[in-house]
């Protein structure tokens, strides 16, 4: 089995006089999940951006199994392997759940129509979908539209997954399948994962390993006991003593 590994080198973005990211450097290992946290405005979305190939670096590189992929287009790159969802759901409202999961086929290459079908149907029984498949998405609630967001994103396993809130707005049953689901695509599959999200107890939960930012950099790196154990990280989150409640205070949606 090939290993994959995802490599940042050095990943610097200023937008203006602001600067977003300042040399960050992350490696992550086939079939890890990295967690990323850190206060509003700590650069958390721009570097899902800059992995995603929606915006470019101004410095630094991205590899993936060696290949440097910095200057790629998002397209490229999800034909790749590299793989996001967003904050904001980006579905196709008058399509079935089926049709939209189906989509999601377009960057794996070339397979019979009964390979896609069968693609398909796993992908809605393993999200529990299966009863409104054929369902138009607009007529869903959120925490529906959002499993099949995420279906759509697993249903040719990705070798990078970049997840932006993907828990964002659902209950406790749907997040418990999320990260089921999250686990069974590690195991079976050995993607990375690369996880942001305002529920700062459910990525930490659900991550192997957390990276902090703060102001652009990484700060802070480790087992989630280890972050939420640390004073520093304590501090850049409002001054709490515990920095899992304070994120949850302190970062926005937006986690930019």
């Amino acid at each position: 089995m090939t290993l994959t590994s995802l490599e940042i080198s050095n990943l610097s973005k200023r937008f203006g006089g602001v600067r977003a990211l300042q040399g960050v450097d992350l490696a992550i290992a086939s079939g890890e999940t990295l967690g990323l946290i850190g206060p509003n405005g700590s650069g958390k979305t721009t570097l899902i951006n800059c992995l995603s190939g929606v915006i470019r670096p101004d410095e630094g590189s991205v590899r993936v199994d060696g290949q440097d992929i910095t200057g790629w287009s998002r397209p490229r790159r999800a034909r790749f392997g590299v793989v996001r969802t967003y904050q904001n759901l980006r579905l196709f409202p008058d399509m079935t759940v089926a049709e939209n999961i189906a989509v999601g086929l377009m960057r794996a290459g070339k397979r019979t129509a009964r390979q896609r079908d069968r693609a398909v149907i796993e992908a809605i029984e393993a999200h529990g979908l299966a009863d409104i498949s054929r369902t138009r998405v607009r007529g869903l609630a959120y925490g529906q539209q959002r499993r099949v967001e995420i279906a759509r994103a697993l249903v040719a396993p990705p070798l990078v997954l970049l997840l932006d809130e993907p828990a964002a707005g659902l209950g406790e049953a749907d997040t418990a399948d999320l990260a089921a689901s999250l686990a069974n695509v590690r195991r079976q599959h050995r993607s990375i994962v690369v996880l942001i999200d305002h529920d700062v107890e459910f990525v930490t939960s659900t991550s192997d390993r957390v990276a902090v930012l703060h102001e652009g950099r990484v700060v802070r790196q480790g087992s989630p006991a280890e972050i939420r154990q640390d004073p520093f990280v304590s501090e850049i989150y409002l001054g709490s003593s515990d920095p899992v409640a304070s994120a949850a205070g302190a970062d926005t949606p937006a986690g930019a």
